[in-house]
């Protein structure tokens, strides 16, 4: 499967910036290069930091700017750490930095990667596939209340206490492993 992006508001986005020739440029989460394409297109001497934690979003992404690669630093990282990354870089100041937050379709796309509800696959979720914690650690491993929570916070599910409940109810007799399986737990549990 191609990592296709197309970028929100990419003209508003550009404009917003003002990106100057000689600028500095940070892409928290440059995904499949949309934005980063068009801020670099605009840079004579500046830079442009493209940062993704999704290592499928950086191979696209340097395989679309290998033109510019001389204006174009990409970090395998999570734009969280964006004061340390730049402090690596020894970059003190940016002039603009943008975040468009949320997950691909690329990630909703490949079932793989088990963020759709869509296709069945193993409960993964992880936009960094590093990272030791996955949608099926927290679906079988978390109390009722950290689900409860979770549910809460993220997902502002009004549901939230009857659903953690259901998830721990179903897990006492076998974990929870693929995303379907959770999606019908849910169902399930939501006709009681």
């Amino acid at each position: 499967m191609e990592f296709k992006h197309i970028p929100i508001m990419l003209d508003k986005v550009i404009n917003g910036l003002q990106i100057k020739p000689e600028g500095i440029y940070v892409d928290g989460t440059i995904g499949g290069a949309g934005h980063a394409l068009e801020i670099v297109k605009k840079l004579k001497n500046g830079k442009l930091i493209g940062i993704d934690q999704d290592k499928d979003a950086l191979n696209k992404a340097k395989t679309i700017l290998l033109p510019y690669k001389k204006k174009v630093n990409l970090i395998h990282d999570n734009y969280e750490n964006i004061e340390s990354i730049l402090s690596r870089l020894n970059i003190q100041k940016v002039d603009g930095i943008l975040l468009d937050i949320g997950v691909s379709s690329y990630q909703l796309d490949k079932g793989e990667r088990g963020f759709s509800y869509n296709k069945n696959a193993r409960l993964d979720m992880r936009m960094d596939v590093r990272g030791d914690t996955s949608a099926w650690d927290v679906v079988n491993k978390y109390s009722e209340k950290e689900l409860e929570s979770i549910i809460w916070r993220y997902g502002e599910e009004r549901w939230a206490r009857r659903i953690a409940k259901f998830i721990v109810r179903e897990r006492e007799s076998k974990t929870i492993d693929y995303t379907m399986e959770l999606v019908e737990t849910i169902k399930k549990e939501a006709k009681e």
